[in-house]
């Protein structure tokens, strides 16, 4: 048998989405009879991309009860001349499981993820990605208080770390996107008697389920009030206080949005919604739908339009005209972007 094609590829995690699919709108994962459910950790990845271009450090952002949270850092190699900027990854799972680790693999995730660090570390900036707590151990708000806690901890050790605190951008795929999501419209530093100013520069939200109505209501047609295993209460006013959407503001940072036409888990009129809600209020949002993609951008019956390295290539010139770029010689060229 010869290698499997992208459209191969497609099929199989199309066939996983349909078990996300599940654990997206229902909260659940694997349900038992009794609708609790059968109980998630974390993937132990240890084995990272070798395409990954940094030089990786781990580090401890936070002590949690189980040990501590870990983010990793990734650099470019040589000695920096100036505090670099950094563009912080949230990694998805349906908050229940997932992993920073960014593992061996050809799925259009990996592939993705890979580019935009390569070209990160070309233009002299740091990569950060970062494990938080995962349901139903940690019901939310727990994994957005632990992405807040590591964006802090990044601010408060940047002299350490050598990075520019007031130069940083967040990036997430699927929940890890709504978790950025979060991040960019909560996130702010000041006092209500000062000017207020974002903590983050940008944000690159991929297919995060943004609005949380939806997927609430179809947990009370199957549960009722019970309480979900990710959300406690998925009562109507809970569901709209924990949607990213509903947290939209002026003078929230610059959104770059990429959504599937095809995604069966996020609807995509979640962010069509998220896109003009920021432009109504005057802030720039850029949308790129991504023709024959399902949830994470998986190929559905034909190749994605546009592709992978495509979307990589807009990710990274979208960050670039937010965050600094370092090096002399930073290269936005598509090679960078793909891996040997």
């Amino acid at each position: 048998m010869g290698e499997p094609t992208e459209l191969d590829r497609g099929r199989l995690f199309r066939a996983v989405g349909l078990v996300l699919a599940l654990v997206m709108l229902c909260g659940t994962g694997v349900v038992g009879g009794n609708g609790v459910a059968l109980g998630y950790s974390r993937p132990h990845y240890h084995v990272w991309n070798p395409n990954l271009l940094g030089v990786r450090q781990e580090i401890r952002y936070e002590q949690v009860p189980q040990g501590y949270e870990t983010l990793y850092l990734f650099h470019p190699r040589g000695k920096a001349t100036r505090p670099r900027p950094v563009l912080v990854y949230i990694h998805g799972g349906a908050l229940i499981y997932g992993s920073a680790v960014i593992p061996p693999g050809t799925t259009p995730h990996d592939r993705l993820m890979v580019g935009v660090e390569r070209q990160a570390i070309h233009n002299g900036w740091d990569f950060v990605s970062v494990n938080y707590r995962l349901a139903p151990e940690h019901r939310w708000p727990i994994p957005l208080l632990d992405v807040k806690h590591a964006i802090r901890y990044l601010q408060q050790h940047a002299g350490q770390l050598g990075i520019n605190a007031k130069d940083m951008a967040v990036m997430g795929d699927s929940a890890g996107g709504e978790l950025s999501t979060f991040v960019g419209l909560t996130m702010r530093e000041g006092t209500p008697h000062l000017r207020q100013h974002n903590v983050v520069r940008a944000v690159v939200d991929l297919f995060g389920p943004v609005n949380r109505e939806g997927f609430a209501s179809t947990w009370r047609k199957r549960f009722g009030l019970k309480p979900n295993p990710i959300w406690g209460v998925y009562s109507k006013r809970n569901a709209a206080r924990d949607s990213a959407i509903n947290y939209v503001h002026k003078g929230a940072p610059p959104f770059l949005i990429v959504q599937g036409t095809q995604d069966k888990i996020v609807p995509p009129n979640q962010s069509r919604s998220l896109a003009k809600k920021l432009l109504h209020l005057g802030v720039p949002a850029h949308l790129i739908m991504v023709k024959h993609a399902g949830h994470e951008l998986v190929p559905v019956h034909h190749n994605t339009d546009p592709n992978i390295p495509v979307i990589a290539h807009a990710i990274v010139k979208f960050l670039t005209q937010h965050l600094t770029v370092v090096r002399k010689h930073a290269t936005r060229s598509k090679e960078a972007l793909t891996t040997r």
